[in-house]
């Protein structure tokens, strides 16, 4: 059971497009498509450089438009995350699916190169943890037992001492390695715990946490005004680009915010008031909408804005990630402080009792 699991895996594995290669593919679809070449003979030239099992996927592809199935479920087949399915799906309603596959193009390039830098900046501070770990575990097992040994032939409550600060000394990766265990268990409890819950629940216990609070508007803010400015910009009435955000699938934070929008709109609020009232997006959001409702381009200043949000998501992820090292460094300085302190204050205790 076990090995045709592992068999369809790497099956499966040949016959997606690998993340890391998504946004190339996206943004040569976008060109191909600008240039006037159909979805089907677009993705048909992509996918042998892309696909192991291209022959195998062309063929299912055209077997998915043949049953009259939506462009979404395509990219489901190639293996895109539902996170990028939602503006794909939304963009067979507006019209705009061209540009719709350059956006996305590019903000999976960004995260590609997040992830990447990410990886880069944790390889080298992990290796000297694991190397860190390794020689305090040595040290607990020979240096430790010896110090003892030698400094229990004299009883003194100064050799007790530096013992026991030994003792702590060596076990700070243990100690460090144990919350980092235990905070990841008790998040991965929680995290399990919000999944039972409703969309509204997980959202206000989100708006809880300091850092979690920021990230959540940000990315909340983006998607909605995106997806909104993109439907409103084709010309659909405004009650059905609500109807279209609940309709679809793939996103229900998106879905239950445009619930409670549509709500307020019909019992008589205006579409900037009813952001003001949520309570779910970015302080400057309700300025930008007052703004686009009195000009009269509202869809054109929601995806404007939407860019605007995905520069500064951009640069918040750049700021976090060039503290994460120096903080990683800075926790590795303290642990090789320790090792010299467990090593030294044993060897002065025993020059005192010479």
């Amino acid at each position: 059971m076990l090995f045709k699991e592992i068999k369809a895996y790497f099956t499966r594995k040949h016959e997606t497009i690998p993340s890391n290669m998504q946004s190339p593919f996206l943004i040569r679809l976008s060109d191909l498509l600008k240039e006037g070449y159909t979805f089907h003979e677009s993705v048909s030239m992509l996918l042998p450089f892309h696909v192991k099992n291209a022959d195998k996927v062309i063929h299912q592809v055209t077997e998915v438009q043949k049953s009259g199935l939506s462009v979404t479920e395509v990219f489901k087949l190639l293996g895109f995350p539902s996170r990028l399915l939602l503006p794909i799906n939304l963009a067979m309603i507006h019209g705009q699916l061209q540009e719709t596959i350059s956006t996305l193009g590019v903000n999976i390039a960004i995260y590609e190169r997040a992830k990447k830098r990410l990886n880069n900046l944790l390889m080298y501070p992990l290796f000297l943890f694991v190397a860190i770990f390794l020689l305090f575990t040595i040290f607990r097992m020979y240096f430790l037992p010896n110090m003892e040994s030698l400094l229990g032939t004299r009883e003194s409550l100064k050799s007790e001492n530096s013992i026991a600060w030994t003792t702590v000394l060596l076990q700070m990766p243990n100690i460090f390695l144990f919350v980092i265990v235990v905070v990841s268990i008790l998040i991965s409890i929680v995290l399990l715990f919000l999944q039972k819950r409703t969309v509204e629940v997980r959202l206000n216990f989100s708006q809880k946490i300091p850092i979690v609070n920021n990230w959540c508007r940000l990315l909340l803010t983006r998607v909605f005004s995106r997806e909104m400015g993109g439907l409103i910009e084709s010309g659909m009435p405004l009650q059905q680009s609500f109807d279209a955000l609940i309709n679809q699938p793939e996103h229900k934070a998106l879905q239950f915010m445009a619930e409670q929008m549509k709500n307020k709109i019909v019992h008589g609020e205006s579409f900037s008031k009813s952001v003001l009232l949520l309570g779910y997006f970015t302080e400057d959001f309700h300025h930008f909408v007052v703004h686009g409702e009195n000009n009269g381009y509202l869809g054109r200043e929601l995806t404007l804005y939407s860019e605007f949000l995905s520069e500064r998501i951009e640069t918040k992820l750049s700021r976090y990630l060039s503290i994460i090292q120096p903080t990683l460094f800075f926790i590795l300085a303290i642990f090789i402080i320790g090792a010299y302190l467990a090593i030294l204050l044993p060897i002065y205790e025993m020059i005192n009792i010479v």
